[in-house]
């Protein structure tokens, strides 16, 4: 009794916490002003004509093809598709079924949760626990997960966000996320971990110590990282190696509700090879517009190669992740290629 009394007021100060620093977050939503700079400068590339209809909705025309945005909401996939691709559990068995690498996950219903805090085996943690449906941008995820008491408070958590909670392994890579319009890959960019250069010398535990501006410290981040790839700290790795030792930025230690901010183009790193292994899905699913995300050190190799997985689909692929504002008002190539197909979709 004294354990579940302690567990939901753990909980539930993590649940204040968690929403204060929401309110401190910037999510799509509030990138209204940064989006009409974005499809503005995008359509003047092209010579369209660019209105506002309403607060954060505005149409584009070019002669008698038009197209209206939503802030970053275009009209390429209906209603049902983006249902059935923003479930993840959907998408990892269909995933599954062709042969794509997932983190081994487990869909629970709200019925099962109290049996799943008692007894779901821990012992191949860290775990991540997070919605099946309804959410993004990190909300309702936990990672990391390795108590009974942990898992309780991330099942809590996942819960209050979708009927249906998610446990999978955790897998300590980079995100990389493929943006794919009409069957093509035309952006990917990572968000970048830790990473160090190899001599054939100096140890793993060596070479964090040395890093600059300052040292990186070895916390459960970096240990899971480097075990999870057959290593320990006092490893002395072969000369030449760009080595993954954090899959997370050295500034970030959350492990709720962590979200992605990708930070490096790699756009020409990505394989063909990887592509075309996360091609089926999307024919499978039917998406035209959509963000695939990735857990991988080496998106120069297949998934099943570099011990990757496939994450999840995101639905509504913000294209802040893929474009710089610019101060000159200089369009984005990506936002214009998009606006392109647009006003070709309208043309059909």
């Amino acid at each position: 009794m004294i354990l579940r009394f302690l567990t939901i007021l753990v909980f539930w100060r993590r649940v204040m916490r968690t929403l204060l620093r929401r309110r401190r977050t910037i999510y799509v939503g509030d990138r209204v002003a940064e989006y009409r700079d974005l499809w503005s400068a995008a359509a003047r590339a092209i010579d369209a004509d660019f209105d506002t209809l309403a607060p954060g909705v505005w149409e584009v025309r070019s002669g008698t093809r038009r197209t209206r945005i939503s802030n970053d909401l275009v009209q390429f996939d209906d209603p049902v598709v983006l249902d059935l691709a923003g479930d993840k559990s959907f998408c990892y068995e269909l995933a599954r079924s062709l042969g794509v690498p997932t983190p081994e996950p487990l869909t629970f219903g709200k019925g099962e949760l109290a049996r799943v805090i008692r007894r779901f085996p821990l012992d191949r943690g860290p775990y991540v626990v997070k919605p099946a449906k309804g959410t993004g941008s990190g909300v309702g995820v936990s990672v990391g997960v390795r108590s009974r008491v942990e898992l309780a408070n991330a099942v809590a958590l996942a819960s209050v966000h979708s009927q249906r909670v998610i446990v999978e392994r955790l897998v300590a890579a980079e995100t990389v996320r493929l943006l794919f319009l009409d069957g093509r890959m035309i952006h990917a960019v990572r968000r970048g971990g830790v990473r160090v250069e190899t001599d054939g010398t100096t140890s793993i535990e060596q070479l964090l110590a040395g890093l600059t501006p300052r040292p990186v410290p070895i916390d459960a981040f970096v240990l899971e990282t480097v075990r999870q790839q057959g290593r320990s700290m006092d490893d002395v790795p072969p000369a030449g190696d760009s080595l993954v030792v954090r899959w997370l930025p050295a500034e970030v230690g959350s492990s709720r509700e962590l979200r992605t901010i990708y930070d490096e183009e790699v756009t020409n790193l990505v394989s063909p090879a990887l592509v075309g292994e996360v091609i089926p899905l999307l024919a499978a699913l039917g998406c035209r517009f959509v963000g695939v995300d990735l857990l991988t050190n080496d998106p120069t190799r297949t998934l099943a190669e570099s011990g990757g997985v496939f994450l999840e689909i995101n639905t509504t692929p913000g294209l802040h992740h893929h474009c710089t504002p610019s101060p000159d008002g200089v369009a984005c190539d990506v936002a214009v290629t998009v606006l392109r197909q647009l006003l070709d979709r309208d043309a059909r």
